[in-house]
């Protein structure tokens, strides 16, 4: 009976403490959302008061994600927790996810810049997520089947699920972006349009956005020029200059003032 318990996994004496910190963080961060909600849309006073429960939310939020393979090992234990030799296959699917991610994440300051000034951006940006997210999913479904190994040893397991599935999730809205523009039609198109609002972003944020009232009086964010940005003012008019993207979504090509 003494030989059992020594030989039980490191894990199974902290399950209760890890799902105990777990649900109470998550209970934290349910319980900072209701403020930022009920002032989210406040310009008096009264508009500061989201700003430490957002601070709080973020620090309980960090520390999940420095816990989660712990977390997901409690919640799904693995057959190992270590392995003495690795077979070559699940090496290489190893530091293939730990590649997807890094160039994923690369890619993707490259394009962000792009996806920002591109009408209905976020819908691309979120539509194109959920099909790298369902690539994954297919992915992770196959291994299983085919190689289930890959999935045996703790800290593999985490690598190669963080890495296919956030690796892809930023990868293939990159790719779609630079396709929408790469090969979008040479005709560009100037139209007038509001400007509802400007911002800064805050003081150690460098970016300068425009927020415009389109078509169906919707509102979109684009990023500006500091020096474009200080030529305009709100409730002026400017010219977004766009090309139609080869994925049928326009992208501004340049920013004008009227006069």
């Amino acid at each position: 009976m003494s030989n059992k318990k020594l030989n039980k996994p490191f894990w199974t004496n902290q399950n209760s403490k890890i799902r105990k910190d777990f649900y109470k963080r998550l209970l934290y961060i349910g319980i900072c959302i209701i403020p930022i909600i009920i002032f989210a849309d406040n310009k008096d006073e009264f508009r500061l008061v989201p700003l430490p429960f957002f601070l709080f939310g973020m620090y309980q939020l960090i520390l999940i994600v420095g816990q989660s393979q712990f977390i997901v090992d409690d919640f799904f234990p693995p057959k190992k927790n270590f392995e003495s030799t690795t077979e070559p296959f699940n090496k290489f699917i190893n530091y293939f996810a730990m590649t997807l991610f890094f160039c994923s994440l690369v890619f993707l300051i490259f394009e962000i810049g792009i996806i920002d000034n591109t009408i209905n951006g976020t819908t691309l940006f979120w539509n194109s997520a959920l099909i790298g997210f369902g690539i994954a999913t297919l992915i992770t479904i196959i291994l299983k089947l085919t190689k289930p190994s890959v999935y045996h040893e703790s800290s593999r397991r985490y690598t190669v699920h963080f890495g296919l599935f956030i690796g892809l999730f930023l990868l293939i809205p990159a790719m779609t972006s630079f396709i929408n523009h790469n090969y979008a039609e040479n005709t560009e198109n100037c139209k007038a349009y509001e400007i509802v609002r400007k911002s800064t972003g805050g003081k150690r944020n460098k970016s300068s956005w425009l927020f415009l009232k389109l078509e169906n009086n919707s509102k979109e964010r684009f990023d500006v020029s500091r020096t474009f940005y200080d030529k305009v003012n709100e409730g002026e008019q400017i010219q977004l200059c766009t090309r139609k993207g080869k994925l049928g979504y326009d992208f501004v090509e340049e920013f004008k003032t009227i006069n």
